[in-house]
């Protein structure tokens, strides 16, 4: 059975306060497991991925933006159909996760397909769901059109970590030379 953390446990793993995690789980509008089930790797890999992003001084409405667009990209390919986990959209988060031109970056989700192709096979599914009264595509939902928003933000992001990576460096190398 895969090991499961309590909340404080979860919170020193992430390297953060607990109040600084529950304002993250709050604004991702995630999942927040009961004492009982306890946190999954999964579930700290996807914390660690957003700490990182915040300490690169990412604004959290760009994570949650960022995080939405991973979620509406995994109904549309009707992903969320596969488990009844709570948690289905970060499962599949991993240590190992490596750069990936078919891997969402928050969810580590691996698409199967490079993000940025042209041709999505999006009509596949795997389980039930509620029906709606109109179909994603009569609803002006198309994976091509998310995919292409969520990429645009993505670069905006990682635009934004390119920037920040020196500064963090600089203050990393000052805090050997007067703390160490």
């Amino acid at each position: 059975m895969a090991r499961k953390l309590t909340f404080n446990e979860f919170c020193r793993e992430a390297g953060k306060p607990a109040p600084l995690i529950h304002s993250l789980q709050t604004n991702l509008d995630l999942y927040v497991p009961g004492k009982q089930e306890g946190y999954s790797e999964a579930y700290l890999v996807f914390m660690e991925k957003v700490v990182a992003m915040r300490t690169f001084s990412v604004p959290v409405d760009e994570i949650a933006d960022l995080f939405r667009k991973e979620k509406k990209i995994l109904e549309l390919l009707h992903v969320d159909t596969i488990t009844d986990s709570p948690t289905w959209y970060l499962d599949a988060c991993k240590r190992e996760d490596t750069r990936s031109d078919s891997r969402l970056l928050l969810t580590g989700h691996d698409l199967g397909f490079p993000i940025a192709a042209k041709t999505i096979q999006s009509n596949l599914d795997f389980g039930d769901r509620d029906p709606e009264l109109f179909n994603s595509r009569e609803m002006g939902e198309d994976v091509s059109k998310v995919l292409r928003m969520y990429l645009k933000l993505l670069e905006k992001i990682k635009s934004r970590i390119r920037t920040e990576k020196p500064v963090i460096e600089r203050a990393l190398f000052w805090s050997e030379e007067v703390f160490f």
